[in-house]
């Protein structure tokens, strides 16, 4: 059996070199593309891989190789199921048991006894026809494996006078073409990897010097043209740098296919993109181009420099689509997509903007103890709005739910006490699960304060938690996780930007079930926010209570209760008609206690009796809470106790409920006997609160006079002085 394998071999070896003489005695030039070989040389070796093109029906069973110039083949190394032997001292003949099948690839290394050998090749299916052929460098001044320089032409391993640069070109480095089997006149792009960093490059074909580029950062796409006159077949391109080291890329110049190009023509360039994007948002760009050519999409920041550089292809009915995500800490601005396809370009401008859904302001940013601020906005129409406003020391001296009209704005009037503490005040406004923050000071300017809030409350392994910073512009901030046991987990330093604002996001693999703190310090400034890793919800027996059983309208709750430790539960709060006016999640700690502050009953709520229930798993208790209006019908109030005002300078606050909702309200300024002295008309919300601001002419005279407001739903009347 062994006699009879030998014989085999020896009789395909024979076989395949008779049809070899052929290839190298006549002119070399391949007819189809159906092999391609990337060959790159270190020294004494070089390495080829052989590729079967996908779409081929046959596979790549054999391979011979010759070198020229009187060579010499050492020895060679192939991949797993492939076998050779030296048929002269020029020739390697290779035959496998295991081909290479369409898209797919095998490596032999090669050792001769030249620097840059001149080998030609062919790739041979089972049947010994041949499916590739071509020719890989050479040794001789002139030839394509080695183009001279303009300062010593043809000396393929020491163009020149030797260069002391620094190499550009290492053993990891590779390049390729795209197309990878172009025709003569077309635009194609080189695209290097694993090159020095700013090293000076030249692009060959054959002996041709067709392109001169440097690399960024070690990488590097460039567009070339494919000489007009460049001849059909085989053909090597090469990467030097300015030290004679280079790489290679064979492939098959293919034919100009006319109906190709007409079709070029039909299709444009063109880009589809949002022009506004949020962090952490998927967006698509999309558009036209040639079928079936490479896309190069860039993204340049405001000063025209590269953040990102990603490629994509055109269908065959010439449409690209690519989708990206916008990172989590993109600093906001503008930002242009390139589209190139090598020759043309387009681009579109888009803005990263804050992914906050409303705005929020303060009529100044300075205000005295005793008058009263303005805070108005734009939001989603139609939703409620739920404002607070935490005094300097963090206590919470004001809370009011705001109806949104149908235009979307808002606006409610803060009166600033008269004893009201110096320095700065923080409002915050939430809207389902956004958030926005402004600042006011009382008797100086305000001073941004440090605040975090989670994106939620409890964690799996596999998430990763987003924390929402708030402070001082472009700030520099220590943060640190404090683990269940008090010790730190996790610390970074994080960078406000120019708005004031980060997202930041964190790995939580290690992480095992427990509470933990997010913790951010500057200076002697501190915020700081819980949230839990793989806690579960069923928590056992739940107890709950609160400080008292009987509240008014738009009083504030405060919910104490007991569990298992460890454990997720929902609080939530329902009005007598059914309705969930909120629900949040709570944990319990270690000690098994919770808690929950951020409850209030609406001021615009219904009197009567409410219930909270605190749920975990199949775990449930709830509690019952009388509520009561205080007043019945239409209200009207000032924000002054007492109503003194000053005329021509004070302006004054109106406002009140039970107007009906989306009602007119006329309101009224009576003088003495009841006599009208101005009118004037607003509306109401859509659950029947309305508010304006009014002020007072320097033409009134000083004196009592009385408020008066009407609706449908009655009147109701208040008294003011004017001095």
């Amino acid at each position: 059996m062994m006699y009879t394998s030998i014989r085999a071999i020896l009789l395909l070896v024979l076989l395949v070199s008779s049809s070899f003489t052929s290839l190298f005695f006549t002119e070399a030039h391949a007819v189809t593309n159906l092999a391609t070989v990337t060959a790159s040389s270190n020294d004494m070796t070089t390495t080829l891989q052989f590729t079967n093109h996908v779409g081929d029906i046959s596979d790549i069973s054999s391979v011979i190789l010759q070198i020229g110039q009187g060579g010499n083949f050492k020895s060679f190394k192939t991949d797993s199921g492939w076998f050779g032997i030296k048929s002269s001292v020029n020739t390697l003949t290779f035959t496998s048991t295991n081909p290479i099948k369409a898209g797919q690839s095998a490596n032999f290394i090669i050792k001769t006894d030249q620097s840059n050998p001149d080998i030609m090749w062919k790739a041979l299916d089972i049947k010994n026809n041949e499916l590739g052929s071509g020719e890989i460098g050479t040794s001789s001044p002139g030839t394509p494996s080695s183009p001279g320089t303009p300062s010593s032409p043809g000396t393929p391993s020491s163009p020149g006078t030797p260069s002391t640069n620094n190499p550009g070109i290492s053993d990891s480095s590779s390049f390729r073409i795209i197309p990878s089997t172009p025709s003569p006149g077309i635009n194609v792009r080189v695209v290097g990897q694993s090159f020095s960093s700013n090293a000076n490059l030249d692009l060959y074909i054959g002996n041709n010097k067709i392109d001169s580029f440097t690399t960024n950062n070690g990488n590097f796409i460039v567009t070339t043209k494919i000489p007009d006159d460049q001849p059909t077949g085989s053909v090597s391109f090469f990467v030097k740098d300015q030290n004679g080291n280079s790489k290679i890329f064979s492939t098959i110049i293919q034919p100009v296919h006319q109906r190709a190009n007409i079709n070029i023509l039909n299709v444009p360039l063109t880009i589809v993109a949002d022009s506004i994007y949020h962090r952490g948002e998927s967006k698509t760009i999309s558009g036209t181009a040639t079928p079936g050519s490479t896309l190069t999409i860039t993204v340049l920041d405001s000063n025209n420099k590269t953040t990102t550089t990603f490629t994509t292809t055109a269908d065959k009915t010439g449409h690209y689509l690519y989708t990206t995500i916008v990172p989590i800490d993109t600093p906001f601005g503008e930002y242009t997509v390139v589209v190139s396809d090598g020759k043309n370009k387009v681009s579109k401008a888009h803005n990263i903007v804050t992914t906050h859904q409303f705005l929020l302001s303060t009529s100044q940013q300075e205000v005295d103890s005793g008058k009263t601020i303005i805070i108005n906005g734009t939001s989603i129409s139609n939703q409620p709005i739920a404002f607070r406003i935490n005094d300097p020391a963090g206590n919470q001296i004001f809370a009011k739910d705001v109806n949104v009209t149908s235009d979307g704005k808002f606006a409610i009037a803060y009166p600033v006490d008269v004893g009201a503490t110096k320095g700065t005040y923080i409002v915050t406004a939430s809207q389902g699960i956004d958030e926005v923050t402004v600042y006011f000071g009382v008797g100086e300017l305000p001073v941004p304060q440090l605040k975090l809030t989670m994106n939620k409350l409890n964690y799996q392994n596999v998430e990763k938690p987003i924390i929402n910073i708030s402070g001082p512009s472009t700030s520099t901030l220590n943060l640190v996780i404090v683990d269940p046991s008090g010790k730190q987990k996790f610390s970074d330093i994080v960078l406000l930007g120019p708005d004031g604002f980060v997202a930041y996001s964190f790995n939580v693999t290690s992480y095992t079930p427990g509470i933990y703190s997010a913790v951010i310090t500057r200076g002697n400034d501190k915020a700081a926010a819980n949230f839990a890793i793989g806690l579960q919800t069923g928590c056992g027996q739940i107890t709950m209570k609160t400080v008292k059983d009987t509240y008014l309208l738009g009083d504030s709750i405060i919910i104490l209760g007991k569990s298992n430790p460890n454990c997720i539960i929902r609080v939530t709060l329902t009005d007598p008609n059914g309705v969930i006016v909120k629900s949040e999640q709570t944990f319990t700690d270690k000690t098994g206690i919770f808690s929950a502050v951020d409850f209030r009953i609406p001021s615009d709520g219904t009197a009567g009796t409410w219930q909270l229930d605190a749920t975990s798993g199949i775990n449930h208790t709830s509690l019952p809470l009388i509520i009561k209006s205080g007043h019945e019908g239409i209200s009207v109030k000032l924000d002054r106790i007492p109503p003194i005002y000053v005329r021509g300078n004070d302006i004054v606050t109106i406002s009140g409920t039970g107007a009906g909702n989306d009602a007119n309200v006329i309101i009224n300024v009576l003088g003495t006997n009841s006599t009208q002295i101005t009118s004037f008309n607003i509306s109401s919300t859509n659950v029947g609160d309305f508010s304006t601001v009014w002020k007072i002419p320097i033409s009134f005279n000083p004196g009592s006079y009385t408020i008066q407001v009407k609706s449908a739903k009655g009147q109701a009347t208040t008294n003011i002085s004017i001095q």
